[in-house]
């Protein structure tokens, strides 16, 4: 199936969903809900539970709308969304656990695999800022070293380096400490200093760069791993450098998914 297909399944599927939410389900009165879906064997699909998240209007209209006599008919329907929408998205169900109905601000529905929390209130305060900051220590980078542009990449997390380099210029070397990790399979994050598959001195490097921010407000920081989409694990990786003064973050393959550091001392060699 082509990727354009799949875009056209996908939005089929979500303005189905958006229609029934916004129909019966006080939409306008919430921004997510995660819906757990058990896949048992080869039976169809059940929602094993739904939690709604960002009131934004009456609570007790949502808690109305989604209680059991009401909610009943949605469920065969978002448990069959779920499924369809993971699939589409080659992510098994039975890892992710379910997934997450985002409604946009320019109206209609976005989903993400997994069940996928609205971040918290510290987080979303900082989000824009450490966004623009992020882009702009990559494009410095990117101006400074062209990055992008080497072929080779050598990355030794013991021993916190990291080298560029290809033929026919300077390579470029520094320092690189992990952050954290994403899982293609489970679409999760996983912070480097809770991460206990990884060496002790690694985790150590790791965890003193969370430590080091001084909001404990966020709990996605004392979280060792939780579901999250790759452009919210660049932000709080992009925290991360903002708070260690680093000079940006790469972002390398790692077989199921991709490894985040924090670059630090940089320079052509």
């Amino acid at each position: 199936m082509s990727e354009a297909e799949r875009a056209r399944l996908r939005a089929e599927i979500l303005e189905d969903v958006g229609a029934l939410f916004a129909e019966q389900y006080a939409a306008e009165a919430w921004g997510r809900v995660l819906v757990e879906v058990a896949a048992e064997g080869e039976g169809e699909p059940r929602v094993a539970g739904i939690e709604v998240e960002d009131i934004v209007g009456d609570e007790a209209l949502v808690d109305a709308a989604f209680a059991p006599e009401r909610a009943g008919p949605l469920l065969a329907v978002l448990a069959r969304a779920t499924e369809a929408l993971c699939a589409l998205d080659d992510v098994e169900l039975a890892r992710v656990r379910g997934g997450t109905f985002v409604r946009q601000r320019g109206g209609g529905l976005a989903w993400l695999p997994g069940l996928v929390h609205l971040p918290s209130a510290a987080f979303e305060r900082t989000w824009d800022d450490a966004a623009r900051r992020l882009r702009a220590r990559q494009h410095a980078l990117e101006e400074r070293f062209g990055l992008g542009a080497f072929e080779r990449v050598e990355l030794d997390l013991a021993r916190e380096r990291i080298a560029f380099s290809g033929p026919g210029r300077a390579g470029v070397a520094g320092r690189a400490t992990l952050i954290g990790s994403t899982s293609r399979a489970s679409r999760t994050w996983a912070w480097g200093g809770g991460n206990p598959n990884l060496p002790a001195a690694v985790r150590a490097a790791s965890a003193a760069l969370v430590d080091g921010i001084a909001d404990r407000d966020m709990w996605e920081l004392s979280t060792p791993l939780f579901p999250l989409d790759e452009a919210t694990a660049w932000i709080l990786a992009g925290l991360v450098c903002d708070h260690a003064g680093g000079d940006g973050v790469y972002r390398a393959d790692d077989g199921d998914g991709r490894v985040f550091v924090l670059l630090r001392e940089l320079r052509a060699v």
